[in-house]
């Protein structure tokens, strides 16, 4: 862990945080806020040995959980091969969950925030787990692609042992990707009809999300081992509306990461955190999409700021079905 001292300066605080201490085989992390304290914690996905879970307790100071919160092991007690991950509020009922892509045999993980810094693993009534029985996940995301303002679940796979086809297991070295709708707070497996690029057997690792042509469609790019790079681009849902933010910090940090932002279109409350990190290997487009729906507009935005600001802004009258800036301190103050 380096702090930032300004001026292009960095102390490493490891020790002093409690990180040092911890030995694992960190393949993911994600920052995120787990108990909406407005601290951002920190999730880290380990290979072989137990995840860790970080909760900032400010001052410096950071509290490892995982076991108490259990997502440290699998259901039986074991650790897992345990490499991309993400946040986000899949069920909208305003506390980040996570999503964690393990090797085969040992299935996703879709974590539920139980709301008190605990969270049980919800792939199994969501398709998910029975969907990766023979699926090793690297890249994992939520994204929201047909912009309904739910976010859907985007998994990029493959074995790392390129000698494994033919063994007889029925795990190959190359996989499918996988992708998850989310039907109003629970995942549909929808790959089958998403497109030819999810009958194709790829050898994936890292997944990074993006509109590369300004549509309001989120892409996504798969980085594959041994073989051309996928650019996938989004064609779904045209007919549904989008508002496209560039979150720019002025006291709080200039990427705005922490940043919780609120819409409402149509009379529809919905929220989204702006995480840091996430997937495998990978850097994501900076901007969030605001999926609207069939709204023709948006009621409102707001953005409650991260600290040292914590200030509420709300902006009003902005376009829809295109990108814009919005810079701390333009807004209207909310109490």
């Amino acid at each position: 862990m380096f702090h930032n001292e300004g001026g292009g300066r960095f102390t490493d605080v490891s020790a002093a945080a409690g990180f040092a201490e911890r030995m694992g085989k960190g393949l993911g992390v994600v920052a995120t806020d787990i108990n909406n304290d407005g601290r951002m914690d920190l999730f880290v996905t380990n290979d072989t040995v137990p995840n860790s879970l970080f909760v900032n307790r400010s001052g410096g100071r950071w509290e490892e959980i995982d076991l108490f919160a259990g997502v440290a092991f699998s259901a039986e007690g074991l650790a897992r091969s345990s490499m991309g991950v993400d946040a986000a509020d899949y069920d909208s009922d305003g506390w980040q969950d996570v999503a964690i892509g393990n090797i085969d045999h040992e299935l996703a993980s879709l974590y539920i925030n139980n709301k008190n810094e605990s969270f049980i693993d919800e792939a199994e009534p969501n398709g998910i787990a029975a969907a990766t029985q023979l699926i090793s996940c690297w890249g994992i995301k939520f994204l929201d692609y047909d912009n309904d303002g739910w976010p859907d679940l985007f998994l990029a796979n493959g074995h790392p042992d390129d000698m494994l086809d033919g063994t007889g297991y029925g795990v190959h070295y190359r996989q499918p990707p996988l992708l998850f709708h989310n039907e109003g707070g629970s995942y549909r497996n929808v790959s089958a009809e998403a497109g030819p690029v999810f009958r194709k057997k790829l050898s994936a690792r890292g997944l990074a999300v993006g509109d590369i042509d300004n549509d309001g469609g989120v892409d996504v790019l798969l980085s594959n081992n041994g073989m051309a790079p996928s650019l996938l681009r989004n064609e779904s849902a045209p007919e549904n509306h989008w508002i496209g933010v560039k979150l720019e910090g002025a006291r709080c940090n200039r990427d705005a990461v922490g940043a919780l932002v609120a819409w409402s279109a149509g009379g529809v409350l919905r929220r989204r955190l702006k995480t840091g990190g996430g997937g495998y290997l990978s850097s994501h487009d900076p901007r969030l999409v605001l999926g609207l729906g069939k709204a023709a507009k948006a009621d409102w935005v707001e953005v409650k700021w991260p600290a040292p600001s914590n200030r509420i802004e709300r902006f009003s009258d902005l376009p829809i079905d295109r990108y814009v800036a919005i810079v701390e301190g333009k807004g209207t103050p909310v109490d």
